[in-house]
């Protein structure tokens, strides 16, 4: 069987193997274009991650400083206005220049929904980890009178 023979440009002088510079340089060409789109994406990936975190963080101190402040009797909840805490990400109370987050919580001051037995209290946090988007909780805490107050 005749083997059909390549034009001259397409064959390789005997005894070389491997690959030319131009097919290096093509393939280098070919694989950086298709990996700056994914470093975009891994950029985005990453930022998204923070922000989540951010987020994740931001609950859970919430979610403390609503607890505590279910606990407080229900007659002074009404009048509810505490200063700004100023946090750390775990929820820890540090000095100003070292906070991540600054808390105040508040209450609505007057009865929810017509009732005297319910107030809506609410945790606003800002600060250098929230950016320019404040993270505002709240929640409705009911009169319970078996408790005395």
């Amino acid at each position: 069987m005749m083997r059909a023979k390549l034009p001259l440009v397409l064959r390789k002088p005997p005894g070389r193997v491997g690959f030319s510079l131009v097919e290096v340089c093509l393939a280098i060409g070919i694989i950086g274009t298709a990996f700056i789109p994914l470093l975009a994406l891994l950029s985005a990936g990453f930022s998204t991650m923070k922000d989540s975190n951010v987020d994740v963080k931001a609950s859970l101190i919430a979610q403390k400083l609503l607890a505590a402040a279910q606990m407080v009797p229900f007659s002074k909840l009404s009048k509810l206005e505490e200063k700004p805490k100023y946090l750390d990400y775990d929820g820890n109370e540090v000095e100003k220049d070292r906070a991540v987050f600054e808390a105040s919580v508040t209450s609505s001051g007057t009865n929810l929904l017509g009732s005297s037995n319910l107030l809506r209290v609410t945790v606003t946090l800002t600060g250098p980890a929230v950016e320019n988007r404040p993270r505002i909780f709240s929640s409705t805490v009911a009169k319970i009178d078996n408790l005395g107050d």
